[in-house]
This record gives C-alpha cells, structure tokens and sequence, in this order.
C-alpha cells in the first residue's frame, strides 16, 4: 500500500530538479555562451512479482520454484544526471565591439583561472589595466603563446583568430576542442571543465570566428516554456497519487479500527 506513496513521491521530487532545470536555463536565456541544461531521470531497479500460495516441485532432491512470475512493479525515479546541450549553437547577436568574438564552428576559448585552465563559448571579452585580454570576470584569456597583451588602439581580430594591434600581429587565440565534448561539466560563468582529468584538448585546426558578434544562448524560450507546463502537470499526477493513497488508508483504518457488537 505505502510503495505507492513513496514512488508518487520520488516523482514529484523529480519534477522539482527537472523544474529547478527548466528554470535556470530561462534565467539565463540572454547569457552570452550559456548552453542549455537537460535534466536526465534514472528509474530505480523493479522488482519481480511471483504468484504466492503456489506448490513448490521437488525434482531429484532440489527444491524448485515453480510459481510463475505475476510482473515487476517500478520503485519511483530519481534525477540522475544534468547534462549540457553543447552540440546547438546559440543565436548571434552583432555588437560592433572589436573584441566580442563569436565562434561559428565547434570549440572553445581558453581562459586561466586560479584554479586552472577552463573553456568557454563566451566572447565578450575586455583589456584589463594591464592590458591583457581578459573575460568579464577578469580572468585572462589565452593565445598559442599563453596571455594575450594589447597596448595599442587600434586592434583587429580576423575570422582565423589572429590578432593585430597597430597592424602588428600579437598572437593567435588558443581555440580547443574535446574528443567528448559532452562530458564537459559546468562551472559557473559559462566556464566548463572535462569530467575526465586525463581528457586532452585538442587544438581546432580550421577556426571560423566573427569579431563584433557574439554567441547568446541556444535556450529556446518557447520549448523551456512547454517543458515547465510538462514538469508542473507531471507533479500535479503525483500529487493526485499521493491524496488518492491517503484516502484509501484513511478508509482502511476506519473500517479495521471498528469494532464489531
């Protein structure tokens, strides 16, 4: 009776992630770089059901079951992963700012950070008072000589990545790419960073980058909408679940609990 509850229950936990899911990626649906979220739900292991009262056979000193499986019954569900839509680019949006960059074909930025070398999609970049090219957060970003410097005025980035400042070249932007982009995982800031920390990144040998443009999210705002009237009417069944149960329970106290004149 009560393993009905508690699978209504792993259900509307599990909408709750898929809602918190649905959510961040509609908060985030005008970030520069921002890739959209999935959230993954995993079934918890069935159980077989076997008919009971049944005859057990003994055949040559063994014991055998003969009682016919009646089916599985599932326990609930759980959210298992959340992964990352980095297969879709984003809408690009033209700025006119020298130093928005826009990749148009798979890879990403490398920025350092103190805690190490991270990816990003995100092309909106500035020149800090030291006159390296950093991201937003200020964390600089890197060429195939490592920091990039600009101290001149007039600065060019062609659609290769190549950097000329005063019409002198300076360096060229360190685009990667990874075997498995998909098991990228999020850091926050449209930062991403392998799962895996034997994984490789590999250096993209035809880059296609747009100066003056950048990539805003691949967050559809109609789909995210149609997913959280999903999520809010998959939690609605459960809660009915949930009441039906207790009303049931409810009669079956009622009805044990009497006693008979």
């Amino acid at each position: 009776m009560t393993r009905g509850l508690y699978i209504a229950t792993t259900g509307m936990l599990n909408e709750l992630k898929r809602q918190e899911v649905v959510a961040n990626n509609l908060a985030n649906v005008n970030t520069a770089g921002y890739k959209r979220d999935i959230s993954v739900s995993k079934a918890f292991p069935s159980l077989l059901l076997k008919r009971i009262n049944d005859p057990k056979a003994v055949s040559g000193g063994f014991e055998v079951d003969p009682r016919p499986i009646a089916g599985r019954v599932g326990l609930g569900v759980n959210p298992d992963v959340t992964a990352h839509d980095l297969s879709t680019s984003g809408s690009y949006q033209e700025t006119g700012n020298t130093l928005d960059l826009a990749l148009f074909n798979q890879g990403f930025f490398v920025v350092q950070t103190p805690s190490g070398e991270r990816y990003t999609r995100n092309g909106n970049f500035v020149v800090d008072t030291e006159y390296r090219l950093v991201t937003a957060d200020g964390h600089p970003v890197l060429g195939e000589n490592g920091p990039i410097k600009i101290t001149g005025s007039q600065i060019d980035i062609n659609q290769v990545g190549e950097i000329m400042v005063n019409n002198e070249f300076v360096d060229r932007l360190q685009i990667v790419d990874f075997a498995k982009p998909y098991d990228l995982a999020k850091m926050g800031n449209s930062l991403f960073i392998p799962t895996d920390p034997n994984a490789i990144p590999e250096r993209v040998g035809t880059v296609r980058m747009k100066s003056g443009t950048l990539e805003m999210s691949n967050v559809s705002v109609v789909t995210e909408m149609v997913d959280m009237i999903t999520v809010t009417r998959a939690y609605q069944a459960n809660q009915r679940v949930i009441k039906a149960h207790d009303t049931i329970m409810g009669k079956a106290i009622e009805t044990l609990g009497r006693v008979s004149v």
